[in-house]
């Protein structure tokens, strides 16, 4: 005998389910590759030692394969009606769910150490390498601060202070000329992109920063004051509705995952 009621609606419901999350796998199988063919400019930025790129492209690839693999044991279970495959999908799908809850609390409870570590990583990354062009290291971790420092607007991790420790400071030999303190992506552009005052940015006056001998708390209209850390964290912190969203989205995947395998085996134990 056949399933009838909610756990026929329950197969329907599952098959078409899986269906979109077998998609989803191939998606994230696709993105992985992408990601660790295509090395992104956050491993330059720290030279390699937080390579979320490629880490997180094979994450990808492992979860997109895991995920076509769910999502076809679901799909062949609930169109076939077997109830050992279903099983199974429903202990997978609760591993699947309390993993997810686990790295919610864990996010949560080392938010304060994670973010150190990153920044720690990014400073150790732009002191030793930026402005060692002559290396290839060097050379990726300049232009990667260059464009991330022209697209956020900002300068060095915390403030503009961290590049009197880099290669680019300390190979200088003036004055003179005057020596440039920031290098040029740290400075304010016009509506073309050309900075406003390149020499009144990377070598100002005693008074005014980035110069050593400028006062606490002193301002420079033609620096950008803000360092990139503290930008990218706001910029990303504005979109954490969106990570919040999938996340629940995904948990009210998986429960929903749960009680429709358990709906359709007990339905078939119902009609036999």
């Amino acid at each position: 005998m056949g399933l009838t009621g909610s756990a026929k609606c329950c197969k329907i419901l599952m098959v078409v389910f899986n269906v979109i999350i077998f998609l989803g796998g191939i998606a994230a199988l696709a993105g992985g590759i992408w990601a660790v063919v295509d090395s992104s400019s956050i491993t330059d930025l720290t030279n390699g030692q937080l390579n979320f790129s490629k880490s997180a492209g094979y994450v990808l690839l492992i979860g997109g394969v895991a995920i076509m693999l769910v999502a076809f044991l679901g799909c062949c279970g609930a169109w076939k009606e077997i109830s050992c495959m279903l099983i199974v999908y429903f202990i997978i799908m609760v591993i699947m769910f309390i993993m997810l809850l686990a790295a919610v609390i864990v996010v949560a409870a080392f938010r304060g150490e994670i973010e150190n570590v990153i920044r720690n990583e990014l400073a150790d990354g732009l002191q030793k390498n930026y402005g060692k062009t002559n290396t290839t290291t060097g050379s990726g971790v300049t232009t990667a601060w260059d464009d991330f420092q022209k697209e956020f607007k900002c300068c060095g991790v915390d403030d503009y202070k961290i590049y009197r420790n880099t290669t680019f400071v300390m190979s200088q030999t003036g004055p003179p000329p005057p020596i440039k303190y920031v290098p040029e992506s740290c400075c304010v552009t016009n509506d073309a992109g050309t900075p406003t005052n390149l020499q009144g940015c990377q070598s100002p006056t005693p008074n005014l920063p980035p110069n050593p001998s400028a006062p606490n708390g002193s301002t420079n209209a033609n620096l950008y004051m803000d360092g990139c850390y503290m930008k990218a964290r706001d910029t990303l912190l504005q979109y954490g509705w969106v990570v919040l969203g999938i996340a629940i989205a995904v948990g009210i995947v998986l429960f929903g995952g749960m009680c429709a395998s358990m709906c359709i085996v007990c339905g078939k134990r119902d009609g036999e």
